[in-house]
């Protein structure tokens, strides 16, 4: 959008004398410029990406802007264009915290906890493995192939999806890393940038911080807890670390291949090997404090009781099935009896066998037959 027509929607929604200040540092789905009307009261302009406009409901944006400022958690929006995705909010003076070395944990905390905590919650959940799936990804994977690192990484996290999908939802921003939060001199936090709202799992937002370091979203995790976060919580914090991290790689993949970064003189490709890094980060911290043996000895016990229930649908026509072992959120077992080197084994593992367990035990991804 040229700066011509971005004046003249300044005039038809501010008045006359409303002009441009300069152009603001964005993040990778909008330029955004910071503008002022005749008198000197600020606000931002929003104009979205191609990319943008493709992965955002604008109308359901819309509402949730008006829900989470309803919160007292960001500023007023004064002009919202739900087909261009082009809006204006009143500025909130103050720096985003990317731009700033010294901010309060608590205090940031706090507005995370106003924002889980509240009765309301979006008419959508945000479904990241779905999201993750159907767009990030696939798009990006039509480019290049992945490297070893990324499908080790993803493989990880995906072994993990059920135990993440099995979590309570709240309403989440999704998106909530440094450079959506901003502080004021009065050192008070609000959010911004609401393309990502919906019903999600708190730790998401926590961990949605660590977009710079991780360790900045583990510092977040340990003020939200109290100082005494869950090993659950901190699975949960990992996990989905490693989850934004290859979303973001994606994106960043995606918007090279499109050109954009020659379009607006920016090197998405070192982008996408910062965020394949923290991912890289986050599964060794995740290796380094969780003890996945306890998790995985209680997952094998729940699966072998689970098994438990099905065998008499087996035994039926004479045959049973015998756990082996548990890896990766794959359970691999022998089939014994009628079933063993019957045709129609294959069949009962995966129609019978897998679909239970899958329904039953968090993290089991797959059934196979063991070697």
């Amino acid at each position: 959008m040229m700066k011509e027509k971005i004046e003249e929607l300044l005039v038809k929604v501010l008045g006359e004398g409303a002009e441009i200040v300069h152009e603001m540092l964005g993040g990778m789905m909008n330029i955004s410029y910071l503008v002022k009307d005749k008198n000197d009261k600020k606000y931002i302009i929003y104009i979205p990406t191609e990319q943008a406009n493709e992965m955002v409901d604008r109308p359901l944006e819309k509402e949730h802007q008006r829900i989470i400022y309803e919160l007292g958690l960001t500023s007023k929006n004064v002009y919202f264009d739900e087909k261009a995705g082009i809006k204006i909010n009143e500025f909130i003076e103050g720096d985003s915290l990317d731009k700033i070395a010294g901010f309060d944990y608590d205090k940031i905390a706090t507005i995370f906890h106003k924002l889980h905590n509240s009765v309301m919650l979006s008419r959508v959940d945000y479904a990241p493995f779905t999201r993750f799936i159907n767009e990030y990804e696939k798009e990006a994977l039509q480019y290049e192939e992945p490297s070893q690192l990324y499908k080790q990484l993803r493989d990880f996290l995906f072994s993990k999806r059920n135990f993440l999908e099995s979590q309570p939802l709240v309403l989440s921003h999704n998106d909530s890393q440094r450079s959506n939060i901003v502080k004021t001199p009065n050192d008070e936090y609000y959010f911004i940038d609401f393309e990502f709202v919906g019903n999600n799992d708190e730790i998401y937002d926590i961990a949605a911080f660590g977009n710079g370091t991780v360790s900045e979203g583990r510092k977040l995790l340990e003020k939200y807890y109290e100082n005494n976060p869950s090993d659950n919580e901190i699975r949960r914090f990992y996990l989905w670390r490693i989850y934004i991290s290859l979303q973001w790689y994606n994106v960043a993949i995606t918007k090279h291949y499109r050109g954009e970064g020659e379009k607006h003189g920016f090197n998405f490709l070192d982008v996408a090997n910062h965020f394949l890094t923290n991912a890289k980060d986050a599964y060794d911290g995740y290796h380094l404090e969780i003890k996945d043996q306890e998790v995985e000895d209680d997952t094998v016990k729940l699966i072998i009781s689970t098994l438990d229930k099905v065998r008499h649908f087996l035994r039926k026509d004479g045959g049973d099935c015998e756990f082996i072992s548990f890896n990766d959120g794959i359970v691999y077992v022998r089939m014994q009896g009628a079933c063993q080197g019957c045709s129609f084994a294959y069949n009962d593992i995966k129609d019978l066998v897998e679909v239970i367990l899958q329904e039953e035990v968090p993290g089991v991804v797959e059934v196979r037959l063991a070697e």
